[in-house]
């Protein structure tokens, strides 16, 4: 699907909203919003009272702001502004200013976005040959998106329809499996072939950090343009 015009976060982003912010393609972390000023692009926000807090700083890396609902997740590139932490009796609190970037997306329920040569390794099987380590064929992904991917192989021996088992390897991260139904099967350059993958059996938490890491490469290729 085509990506859908992302709202401005600040018609959906209130005090005492609960957001969530990425800290890490596998650390979240729940806030409420305390106040929002649209002129100076901020959003004021706290965690707490808790025991222990996240380890949040003020640096220059592009973190991601999450607000969803039934119809979908917006998600929101800032920058840690400042940081404050409080010792109260019943806990300890952190309250946070982001700095809201351009290049805010609306990732529909059950749609997804595709980012074009993601930084990720695959390696898939037929699931016929699951349980044989030699069926285990290198791909390259030419695209991917958080219900399925595009890849190419060197191997003739997948039709459409067949059912595979992937593996996709992110940076930093061990492997995140998958199972797949291949929908297409097209030439590709030289003796490789593309194969179009739609997912049938995913962890909900790894597609959530494939959608994360299509919105920070996209966020990344848009500041590097």
């Amino acid at each position: 699907p085509e990506p859908m015009e992302a709202p401005d976060p600040f018609t959906l982003i209130a005090p005492g909203l609960r957001v969530q912010l990425e800290l890490a393609p596998d650390q979240r972390a729940r806030f409420v919003v305390d106040f929002v000023r649209r002129g100076l692009s901020t959003i004021w926000c706290h965690l707490g009272p808790e025991r222990e807090l996240p380890d949040l700083t003020v640096d220059p890396r592009v973190l991601t702001l999450e607000v969803g609902d039934q119809g979908g997740l917006l998600k929101v590139p800032v920058m840690v502004a400042s940081v404050d932490r409080a010792e109260r009796s019943d806990g300890k609190v952190l309250t946070v200013s982001l700095k809201v970037l351009s290049g805010t997306i609306w990732v529909q329920r059950r749609k997804y976005f595709r980012l074009r040569h993601p930084p990720l390794g695959v390696t898939l099987r037929p699931a016929r040959a699951a349980s044989d380590a030699t069926a285990e064929l290198p791909a390259r992904s030419l695209n991917l998106g958080g219900g399925g991917l595009a890849l190419a192989v060197n191997s003739g021996e997948i039709h459409p329809g067949d059912e595979v088992e992937i593996q996709l390897v992110l940076a930093n991260t061990p492997p995140l499996p998958a199972r797949g139904t291949v929908l297409r099967v097209e030439p590709g350059p030289g003796v490789e072939s593309v194969l179009a993958v739609q997912f049938t059996d995913i962890r909900e938490s790894h597609r959530d950090r494939l959608v994360s890491l299509i919105f920070r490469e996209q966020t990344r290729r848009r500041l590097t343009e």
